[in-house]
């Protein structure tokens, strides 16, 4: 919640019919959260149990401290404002001209949807939200992974939809980062302990 993906689902839904975008966001999360949890499924049967277990665990390790340093480090609202008008701008500055590909993706689905779609693939591309569901997928049931991260994608597009400009303007980066950063620590700390 309050990144990329999510100021671009809000953003989009203020100019664009909420179903339409939400419809887009969230088939491009599932797609990417089907992708991640397959890779994270496939690596360990290719990499030993216990390496894979130790690289989750320091994965973990990292992308909590990395959030906790992005919260001590993490600038005002003035900040979120700027990353808004940022989004805003690269959503204002999209090719019109269709290509005969899209062309034809568009008599299947509208505009509109491709868009979302194709914004929210490439910004969650290499996302911690995508590199955590390939991390946990690669030791823990797949399936609850997926259902999981297709629920926890759902709650926060549905929010940025469903009025996430409000949102993104009064939950500072600098919350979401700490919540964050203790989260995978805890996520570090059960998976070090845990059995691999």
């Amino acid at each position: 919640m309050g990144d990329e993906t999510f100021i671009i689902a809000a953003l989009m839904a203020m100019r664009h019919p909420r179903g339409i975008v939400l419809s887009g966001a969230l088939g491009a999360l599932v797609v990417m959260t089907i992708l991640s949890t397959a890779l994270g499924f496939v690596v360990p049967n290719l990499i030993s149990k216990q390496a894979t277990h130790h690289a989750a665990t320091g994965l973990y390790t990292v992308f909590g401290l990395r959030l906790l340093y992005i919260a001590a480090r993490a600038e005002g609202k003035e900040a979120i404002k700027e990353e808004v008008d940022e989004v805003e701008e690269k959503l204002d500055t999209q090719p019109s001209h269709k290509t005969r590909i899209r062309h034809i993706l568009s008599r299947i689905c509208t505009p509109i949807f491709l868009e979302a779609f194709i914004l929210t693939f490439l910004a969650e591309w290499g996302d911690r939200s995508q590199i955590a569901t390939i991390t946990l997928a690669a030791h823990q049931n797949p399936f609850g992974v997926t259902l999981g991260a297709i629920m926890g994608h759902t709650v926060c597009t549905g929010l940025a939809v469903a009025g996430g400009k409000l949102l993104a303007l009064r939950i500072s980066q600098r919350t979401v980062a700490l919540v964050g950063g203790m989260l995978f620590l805890l996520f570090a700390f059960h998976n070090y302990f845990s059995s691999a």
